[in-house]
């Protein structure tokens, strides 16, 4: 699956689902999100979820089209339906952004943020750079491969234990 959605479509798709499920949500929280599926997409399958790629800014990675729409007063909710009306032909981004929403839609957009900046997270080695990398620095692309390596060592195991649990919670009565 090539990255063909527009970031906006992606973080209305995510919007929807927050609003459906009674996730409160803003800017920074649909930007993590985002982020959140864009890793783990990226960790699962080697593919991006969309066509823009995440930048350092001071409160974490941002998606700039995403944060330029909702800042301006706009519902990103309100953006498209792309995602919902497509359902068939992209099961596997449609089951990342659930289980996205799933496992990190609990913590607030300061938790989240909290945690990308996190010693050791993509955002952080973007910004202060590490032995082998120069530092992007702010507005400085995050690189794919320390997103994917992040999220296949840290995000991955706890998302699938996570996944586990909410299945064998569901089966008992």
């Amino acid at each position: 699956m090539p990255a063909t959605y527009d970031s906006r479509d992606i973080a209305a798709y995510i919007a929807q689902q927050c609003r459906d499920q009674g996730i409160a949500y803003n800017n920074t929280k649909i930007q993590k999100l985002l982020y959140c599926a864009y890793g783990i997409l990226l960790a699962k399958s080697g593919e991006r979820i969309c066509d823009e790629y995440p930048r350092v800014w001071d409160y974490g990675p941002v998606f700039p089209k995403v944060f330029k729409y909702i800042y301006k007063g706009n519902d990103i909710a309100q953006y498209s339906n792309r995602i919902r009306d497509s359902k068939l032909d992209n099961d596997q981004l449609l089951k990342v952004v659930d289980q996205t929403i799933a496992t990190f839609g609990q913590y607030r957009a300061t938790q989240l943020s909290a945690w990308t900046h996190k010693k050791g997270s993509p955002w952080y080695r973007a910004v202060n750079g590490d032995n082998a990398n120069e530092a992007a620095g702010l507005y400085g692309f995050i690189p794919d491969d320390f997103i994917r390596d992040y999220f296949c060592e840290r995000v991955l195991p706890y998302v699938e234990r996570q996944e586990r649990w909410r299945w064998s919670a569901r089966r008992d009565p």
